[in-house]
């Protein structure tokens, strides 16, 4: 999936233009992990400004106060993304959440419109498939007329399939380069 390892929010509406690679361990801070593939993560540009820098602290370690990395943490265990909020579920996540800005007002708005967006594609999916299951009902109930609806029926399954790839699009199933 193609999709910020942090908000999740998929590259597919954005385009991997607002994306790009976030230093888990910053740069700033361990230039030797610089180009260490494990420290390399897929990430919105907002998360990745947002991140930034940071590092946690000796006393925020302690705490259990870091943002969690995906190859070393079960991401549930610190964050749960429900609908167009995301929930903390630890410290960890609690500060992820605070740095990362999951909560603000622009990115559950943007979620609420990757959300609608999607609904609206899988309503439209959903009519075409009936539209295509009803030219076949009506073919084999008149099989006399069946070379009449298969250009209809051609136009039909070519929308179905252009949508469905923008339904992975969007969903971040499908890159925009794949």
């Amino acid at each position: 999936m193609s999709q910020c390892v942090y908000c999740r929010l998929p590259d597919g509406l954005r385009g991997e233009a607002d994306f790009g690679v976030d230093h888990y361990r910053p740069q700033s801070k361990f230039p030797e992990l610089a180009t260490t593939y494990a420290n390399l993560f897929y990430a919105c540009n907002c998360c990745n400004r947002r991140k930034g820098a940071f590092w946690p602290t000796d006393a925020q370690w302690k705490a259990h106060q870091f943002i969690p990395n995906p190859c070393e943490h079960v991401m549930f265990d610190h964050l749960r993304y429900r609908a167009t909020r995301v929930e903390t579920r630890s410290p960890a996540g609690a500060l992820a959440e605070r740095v990362l800005m999951f909560n603000d007002e622009r990115s559950v708005e943007y979620r609420e419109l990757v959300l609608q967006v999607i609904t609206a594609l899988e309503e439209k999916e959903r009519r075409l498939q009936e539209t295509i299951r009803r030219i076949d009902q009506w073919c084999t109930a008149h099989p006399e007329q069946a070379d009449q609806f298969a250009t209809e029926r051609a136009a039909t399954v070519r929308d179905l399939e252009r949508l469905q790839h923008h339904l992975k699009r969007v969903t971040g199933m499908e890159s925009l380069s794949g």
